[in-house]
């Protein structure tokens, strides 16, 4: 285990100092189908596609800032409605899954309360504190024009939900890319230590979690990441014949969804390149929608 930095109150080491590892910010002021003719389940793939962005976020209930990061990720949903999606990757508590080591592993992720934006690196660094997701590095990528999109078509039968999902491109792109699918929920609510939340802003008259309490007990943790639907957390790769105009790659996946609240369940999946260093990589476009509908290119 690294050892990180943390700046807390003492008492607060104390509390957490077997789980806290660490955080960011002071208390603020199955098949595969190539279709050459570009025609997905008898829709043609459009050329022009929106770009979106993906906010993962790392996070776990004794980070008692994170609840700030879930509210910076809310109101950038609710900002750019359809353009932003976002899941927080959780450490040390009950709603690790392991994507956090994960991601940890491949992006060295230094701080709790921090995340990606489309795993691009601004100022040389890939993970980014929350204050710096705003304005100038979210509408930067918002701003790109988009080489490629994806759809969501999903059913459910009994406790299993059958996922197909088609990414299109506009142009022939080098390097290697991979579809990464996974599952999301919100509202997530349990009992003990592993799912009540610290709160730092529980003494701060007119903060959204002002007397609260620390921890919150029966905190609703949203955008908690459940499980990837891909082959690994990488994802599947997409091969090179598909990435060109009017190129699609078309993959079904079926998995459990036993456990979770079918109606606060949603997937995640976007076109990923992969890099050789943590600065290499790139979310391409990414695209959500609840289990059991389906959400078009657009």
């Amino acid at each position: 285990m690294k050892t990180k930095k943390l700046f807390v109150p003492v008492v607060a080491v104390i509390l957490l100092i077997t789980a806290c590892r660490k955080e960011n910010d002071s208390i603020p002021s199955a098949a595969e189908v190539n279709y050459e003719s570009g025609v997905v389940n008898g829709k043609v793939a459009p050329t022009v596609f929106t770009q979106k962005l993906l906010i993962e976020m790392f996070g776990t209930v004794h980070c008692g800032t994170c609840p700030d990061m879930e509210q910076k990720c809310r109101t950038k949903i609710a900002n750019y409605p359809n353009r932003v999606y976002g899941y927080v990757a959780h450490n040390s508590d009950a709603m690790d899954f392991g994507m956090f080591d994960y991601l940890d592993s491949v992006y060295n992720v230094p701080t709790y309360s921090s995340g990606m934006l489309n795993r691009t690196p601004f100022g040389g660094k890939v993970v980014l504190a929350k204050k710096d997701w705003g304005g100038t590095n979210s509408n930067a990528i918002l701003a790109k024009v988009a080489n490629c999109g994806l759809q969501i078509a999903s059913t459910i039968n009994g406790t299993n939900a059958t996922i197909t999902v088609d990414a299109a491109f506009n142009a022939t792109l080098a390097g290697n890319y991979n579809l990464t699918v996974l599952l999301y929920e919100d509202s997530v609510v349990g009992s003990g230590s592993s799912y009540n939340q610290s709160n730092y802003y529980n003494t701060i008259a007119g903060s959204l979690w002002f007397g609260l309490g620390n921890p919150m007990i029966g905190y609703r943790h949203d955008y908690v990441s459940r499980k990837v639907v891909s082959s690994s957390k990488l994802g599947d790769p997409i091969p090179a014949a598909s990435i060109k105009l009017g190129g699609v790659f078309t993959k079904t996946y079926t998995t459990s969804i036993s456990g979770y609240n079918r109606r606060n369940l949603y997937i995640l999946a976007f076109v990923n390149k992969v890099g050789s260093t943590s600065t290499t990589h790139q979310v391409m476009n990414v695209q959500g929608a609840r289990v059991g509908s389906t959400k078009l290119f657009d």
